[in-house]
C-alpha cells in the first residue's frame, strides 16, 4: 500500500523545474525562436530574470530552514546522549542525514509517551460515564451499598422496580430496610456471589419475588461495600407452577391426574402403614360413556365429563382425593377408615349422585355409573396391586348390571388373571393353529333333513386348555383379533359347505357370526363377495347371523352393508332374540330372512308358560313378515315334538347333534341320510298299506 503513495513536491523539486524552464527558455530566445513574435521578445527577458530571482529566494529560503532544521536536531540528539549517560557516538553521528533520522525518531516516540501518559489520564473519566450511561440503561435492577447497607448508587431500574419515582430516593437510605419488612431477621447476605431467591419489598408494601446476586465491592481503605443485581421473578415462578400444575393435574376437569393420584395413594399407604388405618380405592367407570361421543360428539362428552367431575367433588370430602385416570375412569381415595364398611355410604351417595339426570346442550341425558372398592391392607399393600384390583372389582360391577358398586374379592382377582392371560395368548393363536371351526347340525323339524349348520370358533391353548367362545370372543373383539378370527372362520365354512354339498349331492347352508368390529370395515361386503365367489359357491350357501350388538350403535354402514348382502343373495339372520331389547324396529329395518329364538326360552317351554306363550306368539308374529324361525338349544325329543306342534322351521341343539368337526360331522350326515331314507320307505310302504 506505501508503493502506491505519490512522494511529496519539495522546494528543490520546484527550483529544480524553474531552472529547466528557464535554460529552455533562454536557448529558444538565443536562437531566435521569438523573432516573428515581438511581444514574446519583450517578456522572455523579463521572464528570465524573474525566475532567476525566484530561485535565489527558493535557494535562501531553503538554507535557513535546513540550518533551524540541524540546530534542532543536535539539540534533541545531545539531549537523548545526556539521558542515555553520554554513550559513544554511532555511525549515524557522522552523517547529517542519518544523525537527523535518528533524532526526528526519537522525538516521535518522545511525543507519543506523552500523548500516552495524557490519554491515560483522561480514561477514568470516559469510563466512568460509559459505565453509568451502560447501568443506567441495564435491564437488570443494580444498586450499591457501603458497609453499613446504606445505599450509593441506584439504577432507574432498580427505582422502578421497588416502586420510587427516582434513583435519587434510594440514595443515604439503608437499603436492607427498604427490601426488607422484616429486616432484623433478613436472610440476605450481601456479600454472597451465588444467585440467590427471595422476596423484596415495594415502596407501597407489596413483595414480589426475585432472583439476586452480590458482588463485593471494594470502597478503599479497607472499606467494603457490594453491587446487588436482581430482577423480578414472577413470571418464571408463574409459568414453573403452570407447567407443574399441568404435569399434575388434569387439563379437562382440574382433577389430579393418574401420576398425582397414584402419588397420593402412596402417601396414604405409607401414613396408613404407620397408624394402622384402612384406605379404600375406588374405581369409578361410566357406563355406555362411548355412546355420548359417538353420537352427541365429543364437546358433549367433554362437558359431561366437567359435570361428572363436580358431583362427584360434591359427593366426597374435603379431605379425599379425586382423580381422573383417563377417559371416563375415576378414583377416589377415602383415608382413615376403621372398616371396609366405612366406604359404603359414599359409593352408594355416588351412584345416586349419577342417577339425576345431566343436562348438555339443552338435552337431558341418563348416565349411570360402575364402581369397585378395594381395601387396604386386605386386598393390596401397594398402590399399584390396589388399583389393579379396584379396577377388577369394578369390571365385575359391570358384568352384574352397572349402575352399582362391588367389592373386590380374590375370586375377581382370578377372572382378571385368567383374562390377562387371554388377552396375552390370542395374539397369534392364529399363527399357531391354536384355532379350529366346529359345527352343529341344523335340523328341518318339517321333514327331518339336515338343511345346513352354525359354525362356531373353538380355541385349544397349551397353556390355558380349552378357551370357551364366551370367554374369548368379546377379547377378541375388543382386541381387534376377531377381524383375522372372521376370515378364518368364513373360510373354513365355505370348504365345509362345498365339501358336504358335493359328498351328498344337497343343499346345504353355512351360518357363521359377523361382529360389531367388522362392520367398521369399509371392504367387508366385497371381501365376503370375493371368498364366496373363489370358493365356487352362491351367496345363497351363506348365512350370517347378526347380534343385537351389531344393530343397537344404529350406525347407518351397518344398515348399508346388510342391505347390500341381502340384495347380493345372502341370508341374513338375527341371532339370540329375546336376550336383549329384541326391538320389533329391527325386524321392519333389517332385511332379515331367519330369526333365531335363544336357547334360554327353549329351555324354559316346559317349566312355565310364558314362555310357551312367547316362543309362540314370536314364531307367528315371524312367519307374518316373511321371516322363517331357528330355536336353538333343543335337548328333548318333548321340545322337538311341541316346536313341531308349533310350527317352528328348523331345530338346532344337542339332540340334534353337539357341535364336532367336519369329520364328524359328515359322518353325523351320512347316519341322518340313511335314517331319512329309512322313515320314507316306511311312509311310503304304510301309504301303499292304506
Amino acid at each position: 500500500m506505501q508503493a502506491n503513495k505519490k512522494p511529496p513536491i519539495t522546494l528543490t523539486h520546484l527550483c529544480l523545474v524553474m531552472l529547466i524552464a528557464s535554460i529552455v527558455t533562454g536557448i529558444c530566445w538565443t536562437l531566435n525562436l521569438f523573432q516573428q513574435q515581438p511581444a514574446l521578445e519583450l517578456i522572455i527577458p523579463s521572464f528570465l530574470v524573474a525566475n532567476i530571482v525566484i530561485a535565489a529566494g527558493i535557494w535562501l529560503r531553503f538554507r535557513q530552514q535546513s540550518s533551524r532544521v540541524s540546530q534542532l536536531s543536535t539539540h534533541i540528539a545531545n539531549s537523548f546522549l545526556k539521558s542515555q549517560n553520554h554513550k559513544t557516538e554511532s555511525a549515524h553521528d557522522q552523517d547529517p542525514l542519518g544523525k537527523l533520522e535518528v533524532n526526528v525518531q526519537q522525538l516521535s516516540q518522545h511525543l507519543s509517551n506523552e500523548l500516552s501518559r495524557s490519554s491515560k489520564q483522561q480514561q477514568p473519566q470516559e469510563n466512568g460515564q460509559l459505565l453509568s450511561a451502560i447501568l443506567d440503561s441495564a435491564a437488570v435492577a443494580v444498586y450499591a451499598v457501603d458497609s453499613s447497607g446504606t445505599c450509593i448508587y441506584a439504577n432507574p431500574q432498580c427505582a422502578q422496580l421497588l416502586g420510587y419515582s427516582t434513583p435519587a430516593d434510594l440514595l443515604n437510605v439503608n437499603m436492607r430496610q427498604i427490601i426488607d419488612q422484616n429486616a432484623a431477621q433478613s436472610c440476605i447476605d450481601l456479600t454472597i456471589q451465588d444467585i440467590k431467591e427471595d422476596t423484596f419489598w415495594r415502596a407501597d408494601g407489596s413483595s414480589f419475588p426475585v432472583e439476586y446476586k452480590s458482588q463485593p465491592l471494594d470502597l478503599g481503605e479497607q472499606h467494603k461495600g457490594a453491587v446487588i443485581s436482581f430482577y423480578d421473578n414472577s413470571e418464571r415462578l408463574e409459568a414453573e407452577a403452570l407447567i407443574r400444575h399441568q404435569a399434575h393435574y388434569d387439563t379437562l376437569t382440574d382433577l389430579p391426574n393418574r401420576f398425582l393420584a397414584l402419588k397420593r395413594l402412596e402417601q396414604l399407604v405409607e401414613a396408613s402403614e404407620r397408624n394402622e388405618q384402612m384406605i379404600a380405592v375406588i374405581f369409578l367407570d361410566l357406563d355406555d360413556f362411548k355412546k355420548i361421543n359417538d353420537s352427541l360428539g365429543h364437546e358433549a362428552g367433554d362437558q359431561l365429563l366437567i359435570t361428572a367431575s363436580e358431583r362427584l367433588l360434591k359427593a366426597t370430602r374435603a379431605e379425599d382425593t379425586v382423580g381422573r385416570l383417563g377417559g371416563d375412569e375415576f378414583i377416589i381415595l377415602l383415608d382413615g377408615l376403621s372398616s371396609a364398611n366405612d366406604a359404603q355410604p359414599l359409593a352408594e351417595n355416588l351412584i345416586a349422585g349419577f342417577r339425576k339426570p345431566f343436562y348438555i346442550d339443552n338435552r337431558q341425558l341418563i348416565l349411570t355409573a360402575s364402581i369397585g372398592i378395594a381395601i387396604y391392607p386386605n386386598d393390596g399393600k401397594t398402590p399399584s396391586e390396589l388399583l389393579r384390583n379396584a379396577d377388577s372389582a369394578m369390571y365385575h360391577t359391570k358384568s352384574i348390571g352397572r349402575n352399582t358398586y362391588s367389592y373386590f374379592t380374590h375370586a375377581m382377582n382370578k377372572e382378571v388373571s385368567r383374562r390377562l392371560a387371554i388377552e396375552e395368548q390370542i395374539h397369534g393363536a392364529l399363527a399357531r393353529n391354536e384355532l379350529t371351526v366346529h359345527y352343529q347340525i341344523q335340523l328341518d323339524i318339517r321333514d327331518g333333513t339336515i338343511m345346513g349348520a352354525e359354525a362356531l370358533l373353538r380355541w385349544d391353548n397349551p397353556t390355558l386348555g380349552s378357551v370357551s367362545p364366551a370367554e374369548f370372543i368379546p377379547i377378541a373383539e375388543q382386541t381387534g383379533v376377531i377381524e383375522p378370527m372372521g376370515d378364518f372362520i368364513l373360510q373354513r365354512s365355505l370348504e365345509a359347505a362345498r365339501t358336504w354339498q358335493q359328498t351328498f349331492n344337497d343343499n346345504f347352508r353355512v351360518a357363521i357370526n359377523l361382529s360389531p368390529r367388522q362392520f367398521r370395515n369399509p371392504n367387508l361386503v366385497q371381501s365376503i363377495k370375493d371368498k364366496v365367489a373363489e370358493a365356487g359357491m352362491k351367496p345363497a350357501d351363506l348365512e350370517l347371523e347378526i347380534t343385537e350388538g351389531v344393530l343397537l350403535s344404529g350406525h347407518a354402514y351397518t344398515l348399508d352393508a346388510l342391505m347390500q348382502l341381502s340384495k347380493a343373495g345372502f341370508c341374513i339372520s338375527m341371532d339370540d332374540f329375546g336376550t336383549g331389547y329384541s326391538s320389533l324396529s329391527y325386524l321392519r329395518t333389517y332385511p332379515f330372512k331367519i330369526l333365531k329364538i335363544d336357547r334360554s326360552f327353549i329351555n324354559d317351554m316346559n317349566k312355565d308358560d310364558k314362555s310357551k306363550e312367547l316362543i309362540i306368539a314370536t314364531i307367528e308374529m315371524a312367519h307374518a313378515l316373511g321371516i322363517q324361525v331357528i330355536a336353538e338349544g333343543v335337548e328333548t325329543q318333548k321340545q322337538l315334538d311341541e316346536l313341531c306342534f308349533m310350527m317352528c322351521d328348523y331345530a338346532q341343539g344337542f339332540l340334534i347333534s353337539k357341535p364336532a368337526a367336519f369329520d364328524e360331522l359328515l359322518i353325523i350326515g351320512e347316519k341322518y341320510q340313511a335314517l331319512h331314507q329309512k322313515l320314507v320307505q316306511q311312509n311310503n310302504h304304510t301309504l301303499k298299506v292304506i
